[in-house]
């Protein structure tokens, strides 16, 4: 039998099992924080507004995904860290409202709101959790703040110098990766895997209100009616491609992976990864905004680009965290990625109405093929073990 590796004593206690309410509360803000990304494509739908938005939702991912682990591995169950959360979750309210701006003018306060953020995560990671990973946020939690530094910055500065102090955190983002995945840290399997599919929930819900308000803006028509119906349905079909099992099957993945590895592991499948799939719906929101406008008419090709390529850039990032975690078969939703981006030329060529018949149908089509496959898998094996049965 495997001998397991045994968790230290002052962690035994600490590790999350289940994301608290108090986590529910403090990701509310995040709805608030895609949809302030989202603005910066509605209102930029170029490839400026696009690398902006990716910049930005990347920074602020990091310190979301910083305070999903921080509660992994110590459970919020007192009033000072709570009281803390409370004091992180109006930074990151703060850090939001200067999202659309983060660039230009509210640049200082973007970064002043990370600094308070990063150094409240920082407090709190070394005061609770636990001796390993302490030691390592004596490094990340400097790093964090640091970054902060940059970004404030950048509200001094325009053109390529901004840009360039924007990207300069990622060479600390990746320091801090590369130092955390050697070890200190044990991610607690079941809420780490839970916490991000609720953020995942968050996501697909704000491409749910972009519909809404979307369509609050005109008027209630049978065109505008359709295309609202055939919208939810993408997102749905989408959602059905992350929480079809594949939730059920991370956590056993992940339980299953080497201690190690596991760091490592979660860092590529659970920042990375659900980072570009976040990214994708982010794209899909924005590209919503315009082609629900005239849902019968030709959408403008920047709108129906952000519409095919929101929805392939998260079913690409979807097969790639299929393939992290061994979950099952990735090949289909690569293809399927592909297949939604190129559906922007029937929005171009075509209409609005015509490209999201055309996305559901995609989505819903490698859906039914993986299942199709799934299914001759399971019989094949079964036909070989009955096989092997009469053989002995």
């Amino acid at each position: 039998m495997p001998t397991v590796p045994a968790v230290p004593g002052d962690r035994i206690s600490r590790i999350a099992t289940r994301v608290s309410t108090i986590e529910l509360l403090f990701d509310l803000v995040f709805v608030f924080t895609i949809s302030r990304v989202a603005e910066i494509v509605v209102h930029h739908p170029d490839w400026t507004g696009v690398g902006q938005a990716a910049v930005v939702l990347a920074l602020v991912w990091w310190m979301v995904d910083a305070y999903a682990w921080l509660t992994n591995q110590t459970a919020p169950d007192t009033t000072f860290v709570r009281l803390a959360l409370i004091a992180a979750m109006a930074g990151f309210l703060v850090l939001a409202l200067a999202v659309p701006e983060a660039f230009g003018a509210t640049g200082v306060l973007f970064g002043a709101a990370w600094i308070a953020v990063a150094v409240i995560h920082a407090a709190l990671f070394i005061q609770r959790g636990g001796r390993g990973a302490a030691g390592r946020m004596l490094v990340v939690g400097p790093a964090n703040v640091l970054v902060g530094v940059l970004l404030i910055c950048s509200g001094f500065v325009e053109g390529p110098i901004d840009w360039v102090l924007f990207t300069l955190p990622f060479v600390a983002f990746l320091g801090s990766a590369l130092l955390s995945a050697r070890g200190g840290f044990d991610p607690g399997v079941s809420h780490m895997v839970e916490r991000h599919g609720l953020l995942m929930i968050i996501a697909f819900g704000e491409s749910i209100i972009s519909i809404g308000v979307t369509a609050s803006a005109h008027e209630l028509d049978a065109a505008l009616l359709a295309g609202i119906v055939l919208a939810v349905g993408v997102v749905a079909a989408l959602w059905w491609c992350y929480f079809a099992g594949d939730d059920r099957r991370a956590e056993e993945a992940m339980s299953a992976a080497d201690p190690r590895r596991r760091t490592g592991l979660a860092l590529t499948a659970f920042y990375l990864e659900h980072l570009a799939m976040i990214f994708g719906l982010v794209l899909l929101a924005a590209g919503l905004h315009d082609l629900l406008a005239e849902p019968t008419h030709a959408v403008p090709l920047p709108a129906a680009l952000l519409t095919g390529g929101g929805a392939g850039l998260y079913l690409l990032a979807d097969a790639s965290y299929r393939t992290t975690l061994r979950l099952g078969p990735a090949g289909w939703r690569a293809l399927g990625a592909a297949a939604a981006t190129a559906t922007a030329w029937a929005g171009v060529a075509g209409s609005g109405l015509l490209q999201l018949a055309l996305l559901v149908a995609v989505v819903v089509a490698l859906l039914a093929l993986e299942r199709a496959g799934a299914r001759r898998t399971v019989r094949d094996r079964s036909t070989a073990a009955d096989t092997a049965g009469a053989v002995g």
